[in-house]
């Protein structure tokens, strides 16, 4: 098949080869800058802060946190970020014909502009997290190499802003609330102390001290285990409220819960692989469908989380509240006690230890919501700039030995496939053995392919279907592997059981096949064993046999037949003086009619008596009844096939149509055999090589 198909192969080579040339030459050159980020995991920057103000940033997942970093690189708000800050929109070769005058605010931009600017920019973006680090490499590729440069740190720097900013932003909606709480304990302290020094003025108790008795001992102990609770039932208060605003990443970043995290991890995971995805193949993807369920699936896990937590949280912040109530009805019971024992001196001691009390409790918060801002601030300085994007000196595409190496490739790839689906759909006879199953006749010899046309010539005679000119080969050159196969073919019809056929008919399936020039070599072989032989030309629509022998075509068979002439319209050869030539003739406007006539008839019966062998020329039997017409008539048919050009339907229609006539199919001829695939007894004479005979032998 190789050999045979070579020419598709090397075609298909030459013009991928072709294709990767045109494709470096035509392709404008690509510059990637590379810039590399750290993403250390949040919180290991506290710097040894209050571990109270330290958890509400504890650290999550590094496996997580790096799968959001690459999301947040690659969405749609850094690109904008970058688009603005470097003016592509304004860049003629990044935005093409979506180009946007100077000055031009990518915020002001049409939905369908600034979705296809995205796309440019998220084509160009390449993030990749590196192999069990925790660096990030962020890629961007570009025309201009300063222009791929500016982008991919534009990016990186904008995505730490925005790292920066989303950090603190959630601290300070913590700060904000705590802040409120705040102003309403100061203004309880200071009415406290108001209330204290109207006590003093008018009780006059100045330097009184409260601790003297037992039930101002045990009234500070109520009121520390009041503060105690108030300060409880803030903190359950401040989570319930969290818990409530059903924010994911606040609750996350200040209430620690292992479910919600890993509810969270599982939603990180999804959102990355389906942008992958989209990315890749479109929101088309079947795969697309699937995640999305996944993801609702984990939201929905999430939801009924975050509405546990608040129930829970509002349970707690409920106990602490009635435990406040209890203590509150407690304190108030002994504080009347003290009232009866000493309502002055109870009263101010009540006062004043309110007010440091107070003090105290807001001083402490104070304190705490410092370092929250600070910690917050630390926990967004997670992010360090490894490598910064430089001017890359040379272009990534095209990538000549690369792009060459993949259209050689791809080259011989379809090469073989096109040559492998030529075999499997050619049809036409290659074997003697698919002779003989399309048919089921004998295959009495096979002539090989003629030496004296060139390849080229032979070419274009196959693709005409016209076979190249008469040779009479057993005369001109005895030697040759043809004249022996033509001697087999004669041996092959003289030497079967049973009479031996004097009127054989040659025919064949199409026209181009080789029917003319296998009838003028039998007829040689024939008359060369001393037999008398008559070699006539029955095709009337298209003679050839006055062709090798250089005759008239003036009087011939068809002559004979209406009578127009008589025997002596014979040729004979000279160098074969046994073998007469009867042509056509001339006239022939009704050949089947006139071959199907009784005038016909009786010349067979006349040859048959008069000459050894008669060898008759017929048309080719799927196109025209001449040979089915004289098949019933002779005592032997040959059918000759084409090697390479005859179909196998062709063939095995043409020997239906003769059996149908009771037709004596006598066997099969191969011919225009190529001797490099079909194995030959004498091969190197199948070409006209010189030199003793060789036996070829086929591996």
């Amino acid at each position: 098949m190789l050999r045979l198909r070579w020419p598709v192969i090397a075609g298909c080579t030459i013009a991928c080869l072709l294709l990767a040339m045109a494709y470096i030459l035509i392709k404008d050159s690509r510059y990637q800058a590379t810039a590399r980020i750290e993403v250390s995991p949040a919180g290991t920057n506290s710097m040894g802060l209050d571990e109270a103000a330290s958890r509400i940033f504890s650290p999550s997942d590094p496996t997580i946190q790096l799968q959001s970093a690459v999301t947040v690189l690659q969405s749609n708000t850094v690109a904008l970020a970058v688009i603005q800050q470097t003016k592509l929109a304004e860049r003629k070769d990044f935005a093409g014909h979506w180009v946007q005058p100077p000055g031009t605010d990518v915020a002001t931009l049409t939905p369908e502009t600034r979705d296809h600017l995205l796309r440019r920019f998220q084509k160009a973006l390449k993030v990749e997290i590196v192999p069990k680090t925790d660096i990030l490499t962020v890629q961007f590729r570009a025309k201009d190499p300063v222009l791929a440069a500016e982008v991919v740190n534009a990016t990186v720097s904008s995505y730490t802003e925005r790292n920066f900013r989303s950090s603190y932003d959630s601290a300070a909606q913590v700060s904000n609330w705590l802040s409120a709480q705040m102003e309403d304990l100061k203004l309880k302290a200071n009415e406290a102390q108001e209330k204290l020094a109207a006590l003093q003025k008018k009780r006059g108790l100045i330097g009184v001290d409260e601790t003297d008795n037992i039930v101002t001992d045990k009234l500070k102990d109520l009121n520390e285990q009041l503060t105690a609770a108030e300060s409880d039932r803030i903190v359950k208060e401040a989570r319930y409220r969290i818990a409530g605003s059903g924010n994911p990443e606040l609750i996350a970043s200040t209430i620690p819960d292992p479910t919600l995290q890993v509810l969270r991890s599982q939603q990180a995971q999804l959102r990355v692989d389906y942008a992958k995805l989209s990315t890749k193949f479109g929101d088309g993807y079947p795969k697309l469908a699937e995640l999305g369920s996944e993801m609702a699936q984990v939201d929905s896990a999430i939801a009924a989380e975050l509405k546990n937590l608040s129930e829970r949280y509002k349970n707690e912040y409920l106990a602490a509240s009635n435990a406040e109530k209890m203590l509150q009805g407690k304190f108030e019971q002994q504080k009347q006690k003290a009232y009866d024992i000493t309502e002055g001196a109870a009263q101010y001691a009540i006062l004043k230890h309110e007010v440091e009390t107070s003090q105290d409790l807001y001083s402490t918060l104070q304190l705490k919501l410092q370092q929250a801002g600070i910690v917050a601030g630390l926990a967004s300085a997670n992010i360090g700039v490894v490598e910064i994007g430089r001017v890359p000196s040379e272009p990534v595409d095209p990538n000549p030995l690369l792009d060459l190496a993949l259209g050689l490739g791809a080259g011989l790839a379809l090469g073989l496939g096109s040559a492998l689906t030529l075999e499997l759909l050619d049809n036409t006879i290659r074997d003697s053995e698919e002779a003989q199953n399309a048919t089921g006749l004998p295959i009495f010899a096979e002539v090989p392919q003629l030496a004296s046309v060139d390849v080229a010539a032979r070419r274009q005679l196959l693709r005409k279907r016209e076979t190249p000119p008469l040779r009479l080969v057993a005369q001109s050159d005895p030697q040759s592997a043809a004249a022996e196969s033509y001697r087999s073919l004669r041996t092959s019809l003289l030497i079967p059981c049973g009479d031996r056929p004097q009127l054989l008919a040659v025919t064949s399936s199409m026209p181009g096949d080789g029917k003319s020039l296998t009838a003028i070599n039998l007829a040689a072989v024939l008359a060369q064993q001393g037999a008398k032989v008559l070699l006539a030309d029955a095709d009337l629509r298209q003679p050839s046999i006055h062709l090798p022998f250089e005759l008239a075509q003036e009087r011939g068979l068809a002559e004979l037949l209406q009578g127009a002439a008589d025997a002596d319209c014979l040729a004979y050869s000279e160098s074969l003086p046994n073998l007469a030539v009867l042509v056509a003739g001339t006239t022939r406007d009704t050949p089947a009619e006139m071959l199907a006539s009784s005038a016909m008839s009786s010349l067979l019966r006349g040859w048959r008596s008069r000459f050894d062998y008669v060898v008759l020329d017929t048309p080719p039997v799927a196109m025209f009844t001449d040979a089915v017409i004289l098949g019933s008539q002779v005592d032997a048919v040959l059918l000759v096939a084409r090697y390479g050009v005859t179909t196998k339907y062709a063939l095995r229609h043409a020997a239906e149509l003769l059996r149908r006539t009771n037709a004596n199919l006598a066997g099969l001829v191969l011919n225009a055999v190529d001797a490099r695939y079909e194995g030959m007894y004498y091969r190197p004479y199948a070409y006209g090589l010189a030199g003793k005979w060789e036996r070829a032998v086929d591996n």
